[in-house]
């Protein structure tokens, strides 16, 4: 198996805090590929290929920035100066070699659903695998959009505390005797920031 990181989360800037999205319930969050962009994996820590920035500006949710490694034929453009632009922008390499930029941007997102904004990790809890869940976070909240436009944000961390409790108690990865199956479904798991938003507040 290649060895894998955790992965670099994507931000929103909310209540004067950047925050991981540690959980998606929804669509129309940004997406390279919608945009004639194929983005390649920049380490070991992004095998997405890209990572984004949001704000939520004035209750609507903003593209900020997105970062992403470009194939050898866009690297090569963009190189040259001419390519790929995204949003009548064209990127700008980072100091990290194969990441490259676009940004500042100030694009309204479409969104409509829940994503969990978390901060302050939870050293102890870290593992070496995947987005890391809600619940590894000591302030989480949820918002609620509707075609981009905040409607509901709701504190979850009291929630997140008392799922805290009850995972802490499992292990954090599970044990290469539980079978290859097994650790297939936790890997899977690690990569997926998808959850389930239940009605109410």
């Amino acid at each position: 198996m290649r060895c894998v990181t955790a992965q670099i989360n994507d931000k929103v800037f909310h209540r004067k805090v950047a925050y991981s999205i540690a959980g998606i319930s929804g669509s129309g969050l940004f997406e390279p590929q919608a945009h004639g962009i194929e983005p390649v994996s920049m380490s070991s820590a992004c095998w997405r290929g890209y990572y984004v920035e949001y704000a939520i500006e004035d209750s609507q949710l903003i593209l900020t920035q997105v970062t992403l490694g470009l194939s050898k034929g866009d690297e090569l453009r963009a190189k040259a100066g001419y390519g790929p632009p995204l949003f009548d922008i064209l990127p700008r390499q980072e100091s990290q070699r194969c990441a490259w930029v676009y940004g500042p941007l100030h694009v309204p997102m479409s969104f409509t659903g829940g994503l969990l904004l978390a901060d302050g990790f939870i050293r102890e809890l870290y593992v070496h695998m995947g987005f890391h869940p809600a619940w590894k976070y000591r302030q989480v909240r949820e918002v609620l959009l509707e075609g981009g436009q905040l409607t509901d944000d709701f504190d979850r961390s009291a929630q997140m505390e008392d799922a805290r409790t009850r995972f802490s108690a499992q292990p954090l990865k599970p044990d290469l005797a539980e079978g290859r199956q097994r650790m297939t479904e936790w890997i899977e798991q690690c990569f997926s920031r998808d959850y389930t938003r239940k009605r109410g507040g």
